[in-house]
């Protein structure tokens, strides 16, 4: 089976284009051949894409992260020519609108569009969909699965759920690495830590968690709380304000976040929409670390409430405290026995291994349904 994988606006660890990445790696492993098609933002990020290099032998950086031109198009189409796909997956809209009309009269491939963003559809995302030449509409959970689903204008047998995957640096916690990076960032060896892993974005809410952190350090509660991800230092005047300062940590983005989930005991994910399962709660799952996180459609997969972690009500600062207050406050073989369920959930449900035989299986139906 030759595979190619199309990702648009997106540098090699933006948005779903690590999926796209964890995708690449479970195939060469499986043994299919992969080309990666990727738009010029990755070309920026010299470490991802020697990353990528290393997983697929076969990568094109071309530019397809904006709206189809004539030359984009021709050059897409040469692409497909030369490799002769079996399957055609896209991650991104730009990649999916070159996939369909650079690939016109180009049947014999299965095309499949993923998504994984929780928003609900506009009537040309719809349109978009339902087109006949699209074989396979991937949502990367249940919940995201049941929105496409609600319009009642897509054929139900091409959407097919294929969960999101961790990332593999995660899928063994004892051979991860977390040393000396706790000095690195100023934090306390004997600290409890919770992190908040993700780019700033007024829809993560990150200014929920801090003010969660505000009131238990009113409380009394003895720990240090660390934000790590692009344009964290948006959120110093709040800290300040709050006069947190001393207690909070922010970091810029890192490739490792295997070694900053090691680190930590505890991880918060606050958002308020817009995300359908996130990676930060895979790989804290992964990790063996038990997580409070907003009760949003797709969260409720990723955690398991009240087995790996705690779902609480979306923006609502009280409510976090509590969660977080209830690992903050256990015995450290209690929190430790949470999180052994969460690895061993996390490795059932999302190791590359069961994600790539499903993987599989959708694309042998996309290969079916072209024939």
């Amino acid at each position: 089976m030759r595979v190619l994988i199309a990702v648009g606006h997106a540098g090699i660890y933006a948005g779903g284009a690590h999926q796209a990445l964890y995708a690449i790696m479970g195939l060469r492993r499986a043994g299919v051949e992969v080309t990666a098609v990727w738009g010029p933002d990755a070309a920026g990020d010299s470490e991802g894409l020697a990353r990528l290099r290393e997983v697929c032998s076969n990568v094109i950086i071309m530019n397809i992260n904006h709206n189809p031109t004539l030359a984009s198009l021709r050059q897409f189409r040469q692409i497909l020519m030369d490799f002769d796909p079996d399957i055609v997956e896209t991650f991104k809209s730009s990649a999916q609108y070159h996939a369909l009309f650079g690939g016109i009269g180009l049947n014999r491939f299965g095309l499949l569009f993923y998504r994984g963003i929780s928003r609900q559809m506009d009537y040309f995302q719809e349109l978009k969909y339902r087109l006949k030449r699209v074989d396979v509409v991937v949502p990367n959970c249940m919940a995201l699965q049941e929105i496409i689903l609600r319009s009642g204008r897509i054929n139900p047998r091409k959407v097919q759920l294929i969960y999101d995957e961790v990332d593999p640096a995660c899928n063994n916690p004892e051979m991860v690495d977390g040393s000396g990076l706790r000095k690195e960032l100023g934090i306390p060896e004997e600290a409890l830590l919770v992190t908040h892993l993700g780019n700033y974005s007024v829809w993560r809410g990150q200014d929920v968690t801090l003010r969660a952190v505000k009131i238990l350090k009113d409380r009394g509660l003895d720990f240090r709380m660390l934000f790590c991800g692009e344009g964290t230092e948006k959120l110093k005047p709040l800290v300040d304000d709050l006069k947190l300062a001393d207690w909070v940590t922010l970091s810029p983005y890192r490739r490792d976040p295997a070694r900053v989930l090691k680190i930590s005991d505890l991880l918060v994910n606050s958002s308020i929409g817009n995300e359908s399962l996130s990676g930060a709660l895979l790989n804290s799952q992964a990790m063996g670390i038990p997580a409070v996180a907003s009760r949003m459609p797709g969260f409720d997969e990723s955690v398991g409430d009240g087995e790996t972690g705690v779902l609480v009500p979306v923006n609502n600062a009280e409510a976090f405290a509590g969660g977080m207050a209830k690992f903050l406050d256990m015995p450290e073989t209690e929190r430790r026995a949470w999180g052994a369920k969460a690895h061993r959930r996390a490795m059932e449900k999302f190791s590359s291994e069961a994600r790539v035989r499903r993987r599989l299986e959708v694309y042998q139906m996309a290969i079916d349904n072209r024939k």
